[in-house]
């Protein structure tokens, strides 16, 4: 696998492999599919992503396999971090998804070190970000990465309210 920094050009296959890992993840038997289709229909779509990679706040990985297929990405965003946060000079990993037939073999790691050694690059003294409080195997990973929780916050996903936990790690 090799990660590099995405490009406008990278727009399309950011999509398709958004719309692919994010019903994935939380599709069924987690969430209707029809809640998760419409959120890829509102936020993940081409002219979405063309204009997330345009914001100067923020900054894509993508993940290529072998062939240079994309198989993940990362996003990491410029902004403050959550007020219970003691840590203010942080960067937020808004997303990290790798397609499931590339999960487990250490590839989400890779992934996450990347981002890691681009916050301390940028002179970041920590990193923090916000899962889903029923995706147990991702919480799982951030733990075993060293990263903590330290509060939650509401996400609207279709017509629920679910809560993502705040984990921070420092660098």
């Amino acid at each position: 696998m090799t990660i590099r920094t995405a490009t406008p050009a990278d727009a399309e296959s950011l999509a398709r492999v958004s719309a692919i890992t994010m019903r994935e993840a939380f599709g069924p038997p987690f969430n209707p599919m029809a809640w998760v289709d419409a959120y890829i229909e509102a936020s993940l779509t081409v002219p979405q992503l063309e204009q997330e990679l345009a914001d100067p706040r923020s900054t894509f990985f993508v993940a290529e396999g072998a062939e240079g297929e994309l198989i993940g990405f990362a996003k990491v965003r410029k902004q403050r971090p959550p007020r219970r946060m003691p840590e203010r000079n942080a960067l937020e990993i808004q997303r990290i998804y790798l397609l499931q037939a590339h999960t487990g073999g250490g590839r989400g790691r890779q992934l996450m070190e990347h981002c890691l050694q681009f916050a301390r690059a940028q002179g970041y003294k920590a990193v923090f970000l916000g899962v889903w409080e029923r995706n147990e195997r991702a919480q799982q990973f951030y733990s075993h990465l060293g990263f903590k929780p330290f509060g939650w916050h509401y996400f609207q996903f279709g017509p629920d309210r679910q809560r993502d936990i705040w984990m921070q790690k420092p660098l």
